[in-house]
């Protein structure tokens, strides 16, 4: 129906590969989910990888927001994670001190979830509600200044600051801890 239809010219995407119409779908029920599939049309992509000048269309589909969606909207059940420990995580620019943490943590043989993308520490923590995990393992740019972090115990709301200089031993039995409670 064209009441759920809008065209809006000025939509720019932040890649420069498009030379024609773009697209983005967004549910209407849940606005703060952002775009769930995109796409347009470039004329010059394949040459890039060819010699070929190919005309083309693309789209991608954004699963991981379709199954939030479906999720919110009580579509499907959530899914619960294996993994007990759930890593926030604020600032793109130290994603590898995020995932030297969780690398840590694996191997000492205990699972680990990185959050995909830096958010609020109350919606990655309702995530990880919603998922869960039984320790979050909370480093913003202070703590990880001071190699240190907060090991919280999800489910208590408890938490205890680790020192992680002196290497990954106390913070596994940190973690350890609480999974045996």
């Amino acid at each position: 129906p064209a009441e759920r239809l809008r065209i809006d010219v000025s939509i720019a995407r932040g890649l420069d590969y498009y030379t024609g119409a773009i697209f983005e779908t967004f549910l209407g029920d849940l606005p703060g989910i952002g775009s769930v599939c995109s796409g347009g049309r470039y004329d010059n992509l394949a040459e890039l990888f060819t010699k070929q000048q190919l005309p083309g269309i693309g789209a991608s589909l954004g699963l991981d927001r379709l199954l939030a969606a479906m999720e919110e909207l009580k579509l499907i059940e959530p899914v619960r994670t294996p993994a007990p420990v759930f890593v926030p995580y604020f600032d793109k620019q130290r994603l590898n001190d995020y995932l030297a943490l969780a690398s840590q943590v694996r191997s000492a043989g205990i699972g680990v979830e990185v959050f995909p993308e830096p958010k609020k520490l109350g919606q990655q923590l309702k995530y990880a509600d919603q998922r869960g995990f039984r320790v979050a393992l909370i480093a913003g740019e202070n703590e990880l200044n001071e190699r240190k972090c907060q090991v919280k115990n999800l489910a208590t709301g408890d938490s205890s600051e680790v020192s992680l200089a002196t290497g990954s031993a106390a913070l596994v039995e940190a973690i350890q801890q609480i999974l045996m409670k």
